[in-house]
């Protein structure tokens, strides 16, 4: 079917069909509401799954006071509507989440982006920095690491600054089509140390390529 549609749209079109259908703004405020409570998952799996099998088994993860409504609308793709804002809250804050240890990706809603066409490219995982000298332990550097490895969110710190302990922890939006990263070399007063990092609820990942995604053309390597 969809080969058929990807010749569809290198055919020529009928003065008919270039007609455009134009709609009220006004009109969609029901489904806008419903859209704010929402978001679009997708299941990394390579075999497919019903809504109610994720439905079922993220209803016993979640804790939030009512269970969700899923909505295939592609495959292994489902839109999630809640029953409440903090319901919806309390799910991105508890990000990333995983199904049978693959991930399940979870993107804001989209009203105006077709479902096959949203891109489920980025993910937010806690990283664990190890190795770090004390003095290093704080918002500026785990920010500076963060950055380094994606989008830094958060720093993992107390109230003055300073994240001491076993780790200093950082959430990161990171890129999911490339290697997981390992380490990252760091200066210290002209001194080069190697820091690694331990991700918090890692998926399956690929150890031909160190992906945690594959595109539909599969592994790179």
């Amino acid at each position: 079917m969809e080969g058929l549609e990807d010749m569809w749209g290198h055919l020529s079109l009928t003065e008919e069909e270039e007609v455009i259908i134009e709609v009220d703004n006004g009109s969609g405020e029901e489904i806008q509401r419903k859209g704010e409570r929402s978001m679009i998952g997708k299941v990394c799996f390579e075999r497919y799954v019903g809504k109610d099998v994720i439905g079922n088994t993220m209803a016993r993860i979640w804790r939030i006071s009512k269970r969700a409504v899923f909505q295939e609308v592609e495959r292994n793709t489902f839109v999630v509507t809640f029953a409440t804002h903090a319901d919806k809250e309390r799910v991105l804050e508890g990000k990333p989440w995983l199904f049978d240890n693959v991930l399940f990706i979870l993107v804001p809603y989209d009203g105006i982006m077709q479902p096959r066409r949203i891109a489920f490219d980025h993910e937010t995982f806690w990283i664990q920095i190890h190795r770090l000298p004390l003095g290093c332990m704080s918002t500026e550097w785990g920010k500076w690491i963060g950055d380094s490895v994606g989008r830094c969110m958060e720093v993992d710190v107390e109230s003055d600054g300073v994240g001491w302990g076993k780790c200093l922890r950082v959430k990161v939006e990171m890129l999911l089509c490339k290697a997981i990263v390992r380490g990252r070399f760091i200066n210290v007063q002209g001194k080069k140390l190697w820091i690694h990092f331990r991700y918090e609820k890692l998926p399956k990942i690929c150890f031909t390529c160190g992906w945690i995604t594959h595109g539909e053309e599969g592994c790179s390597v």
